[in-house]
């Protein structure tokens, strides 16, 4: 029998991992993921760790076939979701850890809402993806709290993650008063932190960031994805004696 499963990633994205077989699909993702909440897979060029929301697991008696034309989607139909099987199974064993870094950012936009706030939701979205791929290459995860949680649920989760991760990359843009919580609670924690921000308002465009108490100073400001990625690189290979040393969590 194959195996496949459709893993949900922060922002509505989602990923699908294929014709696995059960030792596999077991060891490699379902145990990582009900330990850490990531998995570690390869898509297209690039092998690195995910935050991952939700993950279902299929079975099937053929292999999927990308060249077919059929849909995963359509190619599993019916066929029921075996996750709860293999949780039982990934709580008896042990699973891999992974340097997790939290992701101070605003959740703004709507995927569904009017132009202006797809284009802002998208903006923000783009930004996590830069720093996910990025972090990657460090053998860490980018975990950012989605908005699908009531008000207590998503205060003590971000409290949870930000205490298990080694360091905070915190994106200051548009003067989000959850964003300076959570990262004054970094802060308190002595967590470090890696301030970025855009020199322009994404809500207000033409309009300058602006930073709020004394650490303006250490903000890296960009103009685009590209730059941020260059210049929070810069950052981490700079600092990566400092900011990786943290055992992963167990």
């Amino acid at each position: 029998m194959y195996f496949h499963a459709i893993a949900a990633l922060p922002g509505g994205r989602r990923k699908s991992i294929v014709n696995k077989s059960e030792e596999q699909m077991l060891t490699d993702f379902v145990i990582p993921f009900v330990k850490n909440g990531v998995i570690k897979a390869r898509w297209g060029s690039n092998t690195q760790s995910y935050q991952v929301l939700e993950l279902r697991i299929y079975g099937t008696e053929k292999a999927w076939d990308k060249k077919s034309g059929i849909q995963i989607d359509k190619f599993l139909g019916t066929a029921k979701n075996r996750f709860v099987q293999f949780e039982k199974r990934a709580n008896k064993a042990l699973g891999a850890t992974v340097h997790r870094v939290f992701i101070v950012m605003p959740i703004q936009g709507e995927k569904f809402g009017t132009q202006d706030e797809q284009r802002i939701l998208k903006e923000y979205d783009s930004r996590f993806e830069v720093i996910e791929s990025l972090l990657g290459k460090y053998d860490a995860v980018a975990i950012r709290i989605d908005k699908q949680h009531t008000l207590d649920e998503l205060v003590k989760k971000i409290k949870e993650e930000i205490e298990k991760s080694i360091f905070v990359i915190a994106d200051l843009t548009d003067e989000r008063p959850s964003c300076y919580f959570e990262a004054g609670y970094a802060e308190a924690l002595k967590k470090p932190i890696v301030f970025v921000a855009s020199k322009e308002s994404v809500v207000h465009p033409k309009t300058a960031t602006k930073i709020h108490f004394d650490i303006h100073r250490n903000v890296n400001y960009f103009t685009n994805t590209k730059e941020l990625r260059e210049k929070l690189k810069a950052v981490l290979d700079k600092n990566s004696g400092k900011l990786f040393v943290s055992e992963p969590n167990e």
